[in-house]
This record gives structure tokens, sequence and C-alpha cells, in this order.
């Protein structure tokens, strides 16, 4: 009866109750589709939780990958998943909630296979050189699912840079008569990667009686340079250096009675650090021939680190064939005990 009387005032005043909505959630996911190592991100949504409350925790789980966040977006790490479907779910508990104060969402993604490596054909203007004459290399090369790619180069004689499909070798010091072999190598963004090569004939130039009498001694060639353009990481080793490197640590071996010098250099731009920056990207190239990632193992003996007069932000690779000399010119020999090296 008491009860009857309790809705009957409060229907008179205007007090109708009524049940509370449940809390609900919503959850996203993008892209939907990937392929295994893409990045995915989730995002969830709790419309019904007061606004008024900052205070949400989340949580997720998926069925496959890991979750790399707590907030109300995720990264989501597929590396390695193999093809098929799965689920990410998130659950959000909003403390100040008295009633549903936790809501949970689920939303499916799907792994397609992977797709083929790439192909590559390589070709090379001109096949047949002089000792010294340049050969431009040529990659063509595509990826069926139309993904980016990047290109390395190697040769088993002389120096090869190389910048996206276009590979640039170097003849001189090379041994005329013997056949050269460029190797590329295309990588998608997957580490997917296929390779070509192509052979370059080297013969030696005609020399006269009177001229190989009157022939001078042997210098240092030029085999390569790399440039420094990370402003914030101003004597970082970039994977195009890293490049060039690989070229002249090939030519290193082949030729294991030469020696290397590099000189790094600055510019005034570069403020206090010009003094020291250059040296520092001597010896980063240097420590990456003997101890760095590309396992060239070079004799530290073998190479020697100098600095050169201001206005440029590279450093120059000359090779020293054995019985050659250095012009040293203006550059001056690294204090290595003052300067810590970075492979």
């Amino acid at each position: 009866m008491r009860r009857i009387c309790l809705l009957a005032i409060m229907e008179l005043f205007g007090f109708v109750a009524f049940a509370q909505a449940p809390s609900t959630a919503n959850c996203t996911i993008s892209p939907s589709e990937i392929v295994a190592g893409d990045p995915l991100i989730a995002a969830m949504s709790t419309p019904t939780f007061s606004p008024d409350h900052s205070v949400i925790n989340y949580v997720w789980s998926t069925t496959g990958g890991k979750s790399l966040g707590l907030g109300a977006t995720t990264n989501l790490d597929t590396v390695g998943l193999a093809p098929g479907s799965y689920t990410v779910t998130g659950t959000a508990t909003d403390p100040r909630e008295k009633r549903d104060g936790t809501v949970t969402c689920s939303v499916n993604f799907t792994v397609k296979p992977t797709p083929p490596p790439p192909t590559a054909s390589c070709s090379a203007v001109p096949t047949e050189v002089t000792i010294g004459q340049p050969v431009t290399i040529t990659v063509a090369a595509s990826s069926p699912d139309g993904r980016p790619l990047t290109y390395s180069y190697a040769a088993t004689a002389g120096g090869i840079t190389g910048s996206g499909n276009t590979g640039n070798l170097v003849t001189a010091g090379t041994a005329g008569g013997t056949p050269i072999t460029v190797t590329a190598t295309v990588a998608d963004e997957h580490h997917q990667t296929t390779t070509c090569t192509v052979i370059v004939s080297v013969v030696a130039a005609a020399v006269p009686a009177t001229e190989a009498r009157q022939a001078a001694p042997a210098e240092a060639q030029e085999a390569g340079t790399c440039d420094f353009s990370n402003p914030t990481k101003a004597a970082r080793v970039d994977n195009v250096c890293k490049g060039v490197l690989d070229g002249v640590a090939l030519r290193l071996k082949n030729e294991s009675n030469g020696r290397l010098v590099v000189v790094g250099y600055a510019d005034d731009a570069e403020g206090g650090n010009a003094g020291s920056v250059d040296a520092q990207r001597a010896l980063n190239i240097k420590s990456y021939l003997t101890e760095g990632e590309g396992h060239a193992g070079i004799d530290p003996a073998r190479i020697e680190a100098r600095t050169g007069p201001h206005g440029g932000r590279n450093a120059k690779l000359f090779f020293v064939p054995q019985d050659a000399s250095f012009a040293e010119g203006d550059t001056v020999i690294v204090d290595e005990s003052k300067t810590n090296s970075r492979p």
C-alpha cells in the first residue's frame, strides 16, 4: 500500500522513474585488410559514459598480433601473422559510473597472403670499357602489388654507388681482362628481396712503349662520396652511404695490398660543431668498415681518417693502391683518441 502511495505522489509531482539504458561502446579498425607486418590502428568510443568523467581505463586484447597501447586508440603489431581473420577486443572502465561502468566491443581484421617478392633485371651501359671508364647500371624492377622498393648494389671489383634504380660503377684501379660482376638487390617493405646481375668486361688501354717507360708512380683514386644531410644526426652513416661503403669494402678485400683514406668535411653553417663533426664523419665511416653492421671486418690499420677544409657536409673516400701515395693537400690526420666512433 505504501509503495502504491509513493508512486502516486512521485507521479503527481512529475517524478517518473525510467530504467537506465545500458552503457555501450563502439570499436573501429583501420585498415581492415592487411598483409602481415602492416600497421593497424584500433579505436574505441564510449558515447554513453558521462562526458564529465575524464578518467576512463582501457584494456585491449587480440586473437592475433600484439596490442601496443592502453588508451582509447591502440596500434597493433602484426609481424608474423598467418593469413586469416582475427578479432580485436577493447574494454573500457569508468570508475565513476555506479552502474554499467564497464563496456566491451570487438572488431575484426583480415590478414591476406603475403604477395610474391619483386622481380628485377639488370643492364649495363657500356658492357665493355677500358680501365677508368665509368659504367651506368640500370635496374628494371616491379612489385606485384605496387609496393615501394629499395635498391642496393655490390661489385666484384671497382667501386659502385647507387641511388634508386640506377648505379654507377667505377672501374679505376681494376685489373684489365678481368670481368666485373655487378649485383643489384631489390627489397620491398616486407623484406622480400630479389637480385639480378650483369657482367662488365674491362680491358687495359694500350700504352705506347715510350709512355710505359716514363709512367708516373701510382696515386690514390677517388672511390666514392658519402653525404651527411640529416640535421639532427650530422655524422650518421645512412643507408645510401652504407651502399657506397659495401662496394669499397669489397674492393679492399679483393685488393688486399691497398689501403683507404677517408676525408671528412663540414661547413661553417654547422657552427661550433664544424671542427669536430668532420672528424666524427670520417671515424664513423671507418668504424662501419671495420666493425659495423655490414660485417666487412676490414683491418683498422688499412684505413686512415682525415679532415679537410670546411666547405661541405660529406666525406670522400680514396683508395690507395700498393706503392701509391696520397696527396695530403690541406687534410689533417684525425686524433682518434679524442673522438668516439659510432658505427
